[in-house]
């Protein structure tokens, strides 16, 4: 093609911010339907493009939506080579126009009618060929029928305008003057290899973790091995695919199922390893009570994990972490304080004080039991 395309690009509210819509409001990196009704046309006019040069010939209009079927969108598309406007007997600039605070869309509108070139319903993808002047802005609305609601993702207008006609000879281009229809025919393939290009040129965001699409994402998971992606949620599953080969790394030890397990629940777990308990238990009165609660098997690994969560799939996480040898003790603990069983002072309980129990509605009889079930036998009797 004689000049690399150049585009402008609607993609987060700030962009949309600039513009004009009714009802719609940003949402994102989107602009989306918003009305009580649940149901409407929302109205998007894009703020004035200047592309520096007269008697500009565009090239395409690109819009991608969601929850919106191609038959819901009508499109207006505006061009001017002036900067100035007869509006109610005087001169104004579209500028002027564009911001004036007190005139409503309708009113803005109606007094753009003038430089409407091309009116489209049903197509969100459009040569602009036809379309001539330095100065250009699009009308889009958008009718939604859904609760979830019609949605802009991008709006990607390109200048200037290149055809492929322009590669073959003079004779096919002299007899397409008419018509256009072979200038037409061809731009079905135009957009096709432009929109393949454009993709090859922006491949290296989709290998990016941080701004990969979420089915991509989950893609490059599979690459690095990482197992039932759905149990992650979207920001969890990029941290986990950017530390990936750091954690593979440590595989086995200690602080990498530290790291994964914090990952997936928000909080630190508590890991202790069966050789560290031998000696501990040795020394100290009723050690024996630690060999039942965490395995006289130097090679258990017991991981303690506040209550919450699913615990089958922390078991799943954390076996991808240890060494094939060790056996994993996985305890989910209680928020009560339970004598000989895993109860941790500042971690599942608390000290507090004493308060005489009263029918205020301020008070609750505490969960507490004292003396054998032979003493709570004789004192019913």
């Amino acid at each position: 093609m004689r000049e690399k395309l150049k585009y402008f690009i609607l993609n987060k509210a700030y962009d949309y911010d600039r513009g004009i819509y009714e009802n719609m409001k940003t949402e994102g990196s989107m602009l989306c339907f918003h009305s009580e009704k649940q149901t409407g046309v929302g109205r998007f006019l894009t703020r004035i493009f200047d592309s520096t040069e007269r008697d500009m010939t565009w090239h395409r209009l690109l819009i991608h939506t969601k929850n919106c079927f191609e038959e819901d969108i009508r499109v207006t598309v505006f061009a001017s080579d002036k900067n100035e406007l007869e509006y109610k007997g005087r001169t104004c600039s579209l500028y002027d126009i564009f911001e004036d605070g007190s005139l409503s869309l309708d009113d803005k509108l109606k007094a753009f009618a003038p430089f409407a070139v091309r009116k489209t319903s049903g197509c969100t993808d459009m040569l602009l060929h036809d379309v001539r002047g330095r100065y250009l802005w699009v009308l889009i609305e958008q009718y939604s029928s859904s609760s979830s609601g019609a949605k802009i993702v991008d709006v990607r207008i390109f200048l200037p305008a290149a055809s492929w006609i322009d590669y073959l000879p003079r004779i096919y281009r002299t007899s397409d003057n008419d018509t256009h229809f072979l200038e037409r025919y061809l731009g079905i393939f135009q957009t096709i290899y432009e929109e393949i290009d454009s993709e090859i040129e922006d491949i290296a965001h989709r290998f990016d973790p941080e701004s990969a699409e979420s089915d991509f994402l989950r893609w490059l998971a599979g690459w690095l091995d990482i197992n039932d992606t759905s149990v992650w949620s979207e920001q969890q599953l990029r941290t986990l695919v950017l530390s990936a080969v750091r954690l593979y790394r440590m595989r086995g030890t200690k602080q990498a199922l530290s790291e994964i397990i914090e990952l997936y629940t928000g909080e630190k777990p508590f890991i202790i390893e069966g050789f560290e308990i031998k000696d501990v238990a040795a020394s100290i009165p009723n050690g024996k009570l630690l060999l039942e609660m965490y395995g006289g098997n130097p090679y258990t690994v017991t991981v303690l994990v506040s209550p919450g969560h699913d615990i089958e799939v922390i078991r799943r996480i954390a076996l991808e972490m240890l060494p094939i040898t060790a056996e994993l003790n996985l305890v989910e603990l209680d928020p009560y304080v339970f004598l000989d069983n895993y109860t941790y002072l500042g971690v599942n309980s608390s000290l507090g004080y004493f308060r005489p129990a009263a029918l205020d509605g301020g008070s609750q009889i505490m969960m507490s039991v004292l003396g054998s079930e032979q003493d709570r036998d004789d004192q019913h009797r």
